[in-house]
């Protein structure tokens, strides 16, 4: 009799997860560097961001109600190109996970180092390892402290909008920089690895409870949540310092609430921002870890992956993506490796938004309980956009990373 995992998780808990993911370090890292790029038009380069990832949703929520496994991305395009293109995303998928989490470490150095002064790898390869452990301890433990955290960093962002709030107003928000109307998209390109996570949600599938109907519904929700909370940050950024500042801070939300309500209230964002790189890190690696496990059970040479632990978590695929994260975090440089996470998830979405349109050709009868709506001749319109859009941000993101 094959394992399975254990179906615990609830709406609530899945949203949790979805925006404890997205975020996490992306926002209270790169804002500062999108705001160079787009000046006071800022929150409208986060606002086509969250518009591509949100074409992209609706796809990724048709595709999960009807195909709900936590192979997620690797379960779709395999069932849409065949064997050999969806082990391809699914390696393409997991690596993304485990390289975004190996960003987010390097952050969480950073902010480390602030406090302790120690060394930004060391900090990095620690909380690695903390979280591996988090992981392998169990579902039901992953998901409280993922609640626990996911309320921390919110209660962050809220800090930094109460800060600067007094100052909205002074600054022409459609004011941007003097690069030209093409700066708007390379700091959309940039300001996406800020949305990365909400796909996540869709390898819960086999935790969660009725997932056909709560992992869509956590979906919008998350991404809805996340999308409000990131322009009102974006507008408080530009409107509480001066672009210059903004972009050349290494720690921009921790300044924007210094400038507001003190050197404490700098100092408590700091310590937020640890647990929110946590958080991130945390969802990656189970994330990424369920991926493997899934295609561990049909991928013959990814077999010894596919073992799960008396505590019912892939502690296998866990201890892979230990030592691949561990890697890449060594390299120490988080823009070099942000830019390279952000190319694989623009490959990703691509495929998923095309996984749609085949699937809805070459599987016309499978049962369908959420459904990209708009579609001309049974061409989901809204899955074609989402290609465009992915396909845009990706020529600005290879632009910003080559040149």
């Amino acid at each position: 009799m094959a394992e399975k995992l254990k179906r615990t998780l609830s709406l609530a808990e899945c949203i949790f997860f979805g925006v404890g993911s997205i975020l996490g370090a992306g926002i209270y890292t790169i804002i500062g560097k999108v705001a160079g790029y787009s000046g006071n038009l800022t929150w409208l380069s986060f606002l086509i961001a969250s518009f591509t990832a949100l074409l992209t949703a609706f796809s990724y929520a048709e595709l999960s109600a009807a195909y709900p496994k936590a192979g997620g991305e690797y379960v779709y395009t395999k069932k849409a190109m065949g064997v050999t293109a969806g082990t391809a995303i699914g390696f393409i998928i997991a690596l993304n996970g485990i390289i975004s989490g190996a960003t987010v470490a390097v952050g969480f150095g950073g902010y480390l180092s602030e406090l302790l002064d120690a060394p930004i790898v060391l900090g990095a390869l620690g909380i690695i390892g903390v979280i591996f452990l988090v992981n392998v301890s169990g579902i039901r433990e992953s998901s409280l402290i993922n609640i626990i955290f996911t309320v921390i960093e919110f209660s962050g962002l809220v800090l930094v909008i109460v800060s600067a709030f007094s100052k909205i107003g002074s600054v022409n928000l459609f004011e941007g920089t003097n690069s030209g109307n093409t700066s708007v998209l390379i700091a959309a390109s940039l300001g996406f690895f800020a949305f990365i996570g909400f796909e996540e949600i869709v390898k819960l599938a086999e935790e969660t409870k009725n997932p056909r109907k709560t992992i869509p519904r956590a979906l919008f929700i998350a991404s809805g949540i996340v999308t409000v909370m990131y322009l009102i940050v974006a507008v408080c950024a530009v409107s509480a310092l001066p672009i210059k500042e903004l972009s050349a801070s290494a720690s921009p939300l921790s300044d924007i609430a210094k400038e507001g309500l003190g050197n404490t209230a700098g100092l408590v964002i700091i310590i937020i921002a640890l647990f929110s790189t946590s958080n991130t890190i945390l969802s990656n690696m189970l994330g990424s870890s369920r991926v493997i496990y899934d295609m561990a059970k049909q991928v013959k040479f990814l077999t010894i992956f596919k073992s799960i632990s008396k505590r019912q978590t892939p502690y296998a695929s866990l201890i892979l993506i230990l030592v691949i994260m561990s890697a890449f975090a060594l390299i120490g440089k988080i823009e070099v490796i942000a830019m390279i996470a952000n190319l694989f998830i623009f490959i990703t979405f691509f495929a998923i938004n095309l996984t749609v349109i085949l699937l809805r050709r070459s599987d016309p009868q499978k049962s369908r309980p959420f459904k990209v709506p708009f579609s001309v001749n049974n061409l989901p319109v809204i899955s074609f956009l989402g290609m465009t859009m992915t396909l845009l941000l990706f020529g600005f993101n290879v632009y910003v990373l080559f040149f």
